[in-house]
């Protein structure tokens, strides 16, 4: 192989992706399908496909999932005319029409799983380290290979960036998105009323909640099948993120507890300032639900999105606060983006050169949007 990236041509590449999560998928399936030699390894040995609350189908996403043949998106997506938000009481506030799709993370992960072979798709592969000038990818277990580009999909969490760029960090922002969701079966017809085909808000003193009906469990989007998703954004209130974020084992999870670790006073103290603060119809959601978690907002951005061979992408190079509802959709463009950027150029360095260019400004762009909208929201800022 050629160490010349200005030669290199950009067809035909072999191509190792770190990370089998949605961005992986993108990934692979995109740049399989413009006939590279890819490979997925994905360090998690479960099933990614029980994860995952609602998401904003963004238009990348449907897109994708059309253009590659997968599924009709109308399959596993639900949609609301109308965006309201609520007074304290629970009176409508404002009601004014708007179109928004959503789908499950759970729902779109399964189709994106099912669309890349299973041969090239290897579970248990942890990536420890990674050479970029050859593309050379060292795994946990001793083992190693060696790609002509290597995609690094692994999350906010990202190892690959660690390594690439030691000093970039998280920034936490001074807020948890508590989150749910309730099958619509366990709903009382109340609750079902105040929020089908509607995108609902309230926004209080320095707290927002919204909510909206998602795909069941098994992607149906029929009548009492779907579930009830909803995501309600707080500020500390005077507790340290530290006693959140410390699960039912006694250990401290830095972005994350996953539903069912959250411990029971931290989880009885949000259900009584749900009913001290919010609407009765929120109230009555975030008690219906079995299993909350909760999620740190931060925000992370590189400043590349490539060094030699190697391409960090999704949330492993930008994580953007999720009031902007494109995590899931930059990860798609940013995949659709690099087949284009390899289509267009006939060298490798001049494809990724370009894509750096376009998405670090389009990451750059996002994140800061993000803070703008979770100051905006959440009152943050006079």
């Amino acid at each position: 192989m050629s160490q010349d990236l200005a030669n290199e041509p950009s067809e035909s590449l072999s191509v190792t992706i770190s990370g089998g999560s949605m961005g992986g998928l993108f990934t692979g399936i995109a740049l399989d399908s413009a006939g590279h030699d890819v490979t997925i390894a994905e360090r998690s040995t479960g099933d990614l496909r029980s994860r995952g609350g609602g998401i904003l189908a963004q238009q990348s996403i449907r897109q994708f999932l059309s253009r590659h043949d997968i599924i009709d998106p109308t399959r596993i997506t639900t949609r609301a005319s109308e965006r309201r938000f609520l007074t304290v009481d629970g009176d409508v506030q404002t009601a004014t029409p708007d179109s928004a799709v959503f789908t499950s993370w759970d729902a779109v992960y399964r189709q994106l799983r099912a669309a890349f072979p299973d041969d090239r798709y290897h579970t248990g592969r942890t990536v420890t380290d990674l050479k970029p000038t050859d593309g050379t990818v060292r795994f946990a277990d001793g083992d190693r290979t060696t790609a002509d580009l290597v995609v690094a999909a692994d999350g906010g969490r990202s190892t690959a960036r660690e390594q690439l760029f030691p000093d970039v960090d998280t920034e936490f922002a001074d807020y948890v998105a508590w989150r749910g969701v309730v099958p619509e079966a366990d709903l009382s017809d109340a609750v079902i009323d105040a929020f089908d085909d509607r995108f609902t808000f309230y926004k209080g003193n320095r707290t927002l909640i919204l909510a909206y009906f998602i795909p069941g469990e098994d992607g149906s989007t029929d009548p009492s099948d779907r579930r009830l998703n909803w995501v309600w954004y707080d500020t500390l209130s005077g507790r340290e993120r530290e006693t959140i974020f410390t699960d039912t084992t006694g250990t401290s999870q830095q972005f994350s507890v996953s539903p069912g670790q959250l411990r029971d006073p931290v989880e009885t103290r949000q259900r009584e300032r749900a009913a001290e603060i919010l609407p009765p119809v929120f109230t009555n959601l975030v008690e219906s639900t079995t299993a909350p978690f909760a999620q740190a907002i931060y925000d992370l951005q590189t400043p590349q999105m490539t060094v030699d061979r190697v391409c960090l992408l999704g949330d492993a190079a930008f994580v953007a606060r999720p009031h902007t509802g494109a995590g899931t959709s930059k990860a798609a463009s940013d995949a659709v983006e690099l087949k284009a950027a390899l289509d267009r150029y006939s060298s490798l360095r001049d494809a990724l050169a370009s894509w750096n260019e376009s998405r670090t400004d389009y990451g750059a762009r996002l994140v800061a949007r993000g803070k703008e909208m979770g100051d905006e929201r959440l009152s943050l800022v006079s």
